[in-house]
């Protein structure tokens, strides 16, 4: 029994760059990889600049950092693991595409800065609201007045004032206001709803 542990603990885990080296290789473009290599949309040249060489199915360049030992990144050459990585992708997207529609940025609509802008300062909310309120009333450096402006400003930001105007015409004597009927009065109360 200790026989089949020991030989257990030394089998390379599945998926590293040692479990890789033990497998057969094929030759992609010139370059060994081993047998279960995800590499089958081709790889480019070397470009000396340490990103995988493996194009994707879409024709784009992996942008990953490649293993020493096969010129692609671990995934491409068949290890790491694939169905948590894409577990992960489609938890990832889902994300984003939840603050996209809560932030009324459409699929098919180029975001422009401040909706990006919108999405990060939505990703660390909390880190804006304690810096927010947190820091102006922890500053050591500002004085009493310095403090209570920034407060203020802390809440105009939180809690702004909010204004309305509103126009209502009436008849200019009491005789008319008086002789309006009660539809008429109805339309003029929704009309003060819709404006209001």
């Amino acid at each position: 029994m200790s026989e089949a542990l020991e030989l257990h603990e030394s089998e390379p885990k599945r998926g590293t760059i040692a479990w890789l080296e033990t497998l057969p290789t094929v030759l992609v473009d010139g370059v060994e990889l081993p047998n279960v290599h995800r590499a089958h949309a081709g790889l480019i040249p070397d470009a000396g600049d340490g990103m995988c060489r493996a194009l994707r199915t879409n024709g784009q360049r992996c942008r990953a950092v490649r293993t020493r030992r096969y010129g692609v990144c671990i995934v491409h050459a068949g290890g790491g693991d694939a169905e948590l990585a894409s577990k992960r992708g489609v938890e990832a997207r889902a994300r984003l595409k939840s603050r996209r529609v809560m932030l009324g940025i459409g699929p098919k609509t180029a975001a422009n800065p401040r909706q990006i802008a919108r999405m990060v300062a939505q990703e660390r909310a909390e880190e804006l609201a304690k810096a927010l309120v947190d820091g102006p009333l922890d500053a050591r450096d500002l004085n009493a007045v310095e403090r209570q402006l920034a407060v203020i400003r802390a809440l105009d930001a939180t809690f702004p004032i909010q204004t309305a105007t509103l126009e209502v015409e009436l008849p200019a004597n009491p005789d008319a206001v008086q002789g309006m009927g009660w539809q008429e009065l109805q339309a003029l109360a929704a009309r003060m709803l819709e404006e209001g």
